[in-house]
């Protein structure tokens, strides 16, 4: 290549980085008009769990002994100084959104006994989230026979600046520690499961790979996935990049997505850059797994509830990266479509209807499929339309539910909560309920996002998530009649 062509390279080159470059600073210094961060954002917590202080690992007491020092921490520290900071404060200890003394431990790891268990579930949350997403599921599990523990991932269910300081190992320790516990609690001889939401989702089967390749480990016997995090979107791998920036006190906030008021008691609404860069990390780690995995027929069985639309996770990933690598050992996939009802066909951009299709098309797949949709356009009522693996045709099945008012679709955030959820329900009371929170004005002066409202929050289907979900756990059947 001639010299002169080589230098117009060199400084093309050197433009476009110097262009990057500058729009990436200039976005860092947009962010610093970002509301004030509070001392749930800033305060650096010392009693939380990280895996470099255990290299041996950490019991389930040593852990919940070590959560119990964490929030007298957090009540002596956070919550002791911000009791005027108003009435929709979760950390305000005489707001609305104060879980309360009682309701306290749904922050925390959560352990459900039986006396003669007929096996035995762990239970992984999302990040920014708290055991509490995993409450209702934990209730139906262990009426039905199983021992259950809802564990605490570090970093979450405490102050939004605990995902700032979050690491993916961390992660990895307590679900390999959560598994170990159920193992020990329910004897040697009982079915173990792991059931994980968004993030945990991906946990639990990237955990399960890993105990594929470690004979010590112990390997699930079945796996429920909610709206598990198998795919992310692309530009969270240059989360780095932010990361990086935000080191210099000049441009902290780069490191927060979002800087919101916390007026929810059990989820951040405050997002810090962090928890998204770990959670691109564990998907790349996790799909890297699943393209060697040498002998698929090791999976167990797994089963999926997904909404077909979902602003979190990539639905298309599930199909490609899981479930088409699955054997025919008997695993489900359950899909949440959206409100086809064809009054509201001009309000929905319906981009996910090639996934259905794609679906309804291959009667190949190695698993069964349902189709959880409307009975038909001119109807609210819901159908399942099922399609056993290995057959052809489907069978659709009128369920007693439909639509509510308004709804035009489920959400990643509400497949786990039913209707009459304390905090995220849809029934009227005269307590503070985020699932019916809809102020009204004028949109531009609102410190929140208006989609933080409009965003479902509970499952108006949680029944029939609740059926298939025991079906699936045939002990849960037996124990549970």
């Amino acid at each position: 290549m001639p010299i002169k062509l080589l230098k117009t390279a060199a400084r093309l080159t050197g433009l476009i980085v110097a262009v990057i470059a500058s729009l990436w600073v200039y976005r860092a210094y947009l962010a610093r008009s970002l509301p004030d961060l509070q001392i749930w954002h800033t305060y650096e917590i010392e009693n939380e769990f990280r895996a470099g202080d255990f290299p041996e690992g950490i019991s389930y007491q040593e852990y919940a002994a070590l959560e119990r020092r964490l929030f007298d921490e957090l009540d002596s520290v956070v919550y002791s100084s911000t009791r005027s900071q108003g009435l929709f404060n979760r950390y305000n200890t005489d707001s609305a959104a104060f879980p309360g003394a009682a309701g306290q431990r749904w922050n925390r790891s959560f352990e459900l006994g039986k006396e003669l268990p007929a096996g035995g579930v762990l239970l992984i949350h999302g990040a920014s989230d708290s055991p509490y997403s995993t409450r209702a599921l934990a209730k139906l599990l262990n009426d039905a026979g199983l021992y259950v523990l809802s564990i605490r991932l570090p970093g979450n269910g405490t102050i939004p600046s605990g995902l700032r300081d979050a690491n993916l190992n961390d992660w990895l320790a307590i679900t390999r520690m959560g598994v170990k516990h159920v193992r020990e609690s329910i004897g040697t001889s009982l079915p173990l499961y792991v059931a994980g939401y968004s993030v945990g989702g991906a946990l639990a089967v990237d955990y399960t790979l890993d105990s594929i390749e470690h004979e010590e480990w112990e390997t699930p016997d079945r796996l429920f996935l909610y709206t598990p995090a198998i795919g992310v979107s692309a530009a969270a791998r240059f989360s780095s990049w932010d990361l990086a920036l935000s080191q210099f006190p000049i441009f902290e906030k780069f490191n927060w997505l979002s800087v919101e008021p916390e007026f929810d008691p059990y989820k951040y609404n405050s997002f810090a850059k962090t928890a998204g860069h770990i959670t691109y990390l564990l998907t790349e780690k996790l799909n890297g797994k699943l393209t060697n995995l040498a002998d698929p027929s090791l999976l167990p069985p797994i089963i999926t509830f997904q909404s077909l639309v979902d602003s979190t996770v990539r639905v298309p990933a599930l199909l490609d990266n899981l479930y088409a690598r699955l054997p025919n050992n008997g695993s489900e996939l359950v899909l949440f479509d959206i409100n086809r009802k064809h009054d509201l066909e001009p309000f929905i951009d319906d981009t996910e209807r090639d996934l259905v299709n794609r679906l309804d098309n291959n009667p190949g797949n190695s698993f069964s499929y349902t189709l959880v949709t409307n009975e038909s356009g001119d109807s609210v009522q819901m159908v399942a339309r099922t399609r056993a693996q290995g057959t052809a045709e489907f069978d659709t099945v009128a369920l007693n539910m439909a639509w509510p008012g308004s709804v035009y679709s489920l959400s990643h955030v509400s497949l786990l909560f039913e209707p009459d959820d304390r905090w995220y329900g849809s029934t009227d009371s005269e307590d503070f309920v985020l699932g019916t929170l809809a102020p009204r004005g004028e949109t531009a002066i609102l410190t929140a996002p208006i989609g933080r409202f409009m965003r479902l929050r509970y499952n108006p289907f949680f029944d029939y998530l609740a059926e298939r979900t025991l079906h699936f756990c045939e002990v849960c059947i037996v124990a549970g009649n």
